[in-house]
């Protein structure tokens, strides 16, 4: 069983205040505006669900079950065709003109996020093909351009974040933060503690770097993963998100 977003679309359809409503209506006016700023496109679509920058450009958003990757338009309104890339998106997403969702879209299934991690990779689940509490892999593992390194390093006074791990070292976090863009609620499950603890540092790592994904880490907890399997992984993840 998932729990929705609160800010996703549901039957009684998402609060919107009147600013957002305005950008809605605005999209989906034919002829297309030609008034839509990026900027509020980007807070209505945080409101509705999530809207994270990725690196090199674009933002990946997430409403529900539905993805999509939107480039930023050149300048600050969007064009014609950004316009109709996005209608799309969000009639997909169960949204119509008014902010209420579409008959078929009584309940979106949530994106979620967990994170098994220690310096030598991470283990990342999200939702498998068959929903509910199945769930796909992607491992990440912290490797220099040549592939030589197999961990992370640990050396003190190299940066200026508590003595923590070299500035160099930070591509691990940052692919791993990339990763979980659309997650709309996160639980890491790392060993150790303080710098130790390389799930301490992600978090650590990411409200520096991206409060607004951070804000989306609802819980974390200290496990043994030498004795922790991808199935305990995911019971212990999903439980935790049950329980938040």
């Amino acid at each position: 069983m998932t729990h929705p977003n609160p800010n996703s679309p549901h039957l009684n359809g998402p609060h919107l205040n009147g600013h957002h409503s305005t950008t809605l209506a605005a999209i989906f006016t034919h002829p297309a505006s030609h008034n839509v700023e990026w900027h509020d496109v980007v807070s209505l679509l945080n409101h509705l669900g999530s809207a994270s920058e990725r690196h090199g450009g674009g933002y990946a958003v997430a409403i529900g079950a539905e993805r999509i990757t939107l480039a930023r338009p050149h300048g600050h309104d969007l064009g014609d065709e950004e316009l109709r890339t996005l209608r799309a998106f969000l009639t997909r997403a169960g949204l119509s003109p008014d902010g209420k969702p579409a008959e078929y879209a009584v309940s979106l299934p949530e994106v979620w996020g967990i994170v098994l991690i220690d310096h030598h990779q991470a283990r990342l689940f999200s939702p498998g093909a068959r929903g509910g509490d199945h769930a796909a892999l992607h491992i990440i593992r912290p490797n220099d351009d040549d592939g030589s390194r197999a961990r992370v390093s640990h050396r003190q006074g190299d940066d200026d974040h508590d003595g923590g791990r070299a500035a160099e070292d930070d591509g691990y976090y940052h692919r791993i933060a990339a990763e979980l863009a659309l997650a709309q609620r996160i639980v890491v499950l790392s060993d150790g503690h303080g710098r130790s603890s390389a799930g301490e540092y992600l978090i650590d790592y990411v409200k520096r770097h991206d409060p607004a994904l951070a804000a989306r880490i609802i819980a974390s907890d200290r496990v043994d993963i030498s004795q922790t399997s991808d199935n305990v992984a995911v019971a212990t993840g999903l439980a935790l998100l049950k329980a938040a």
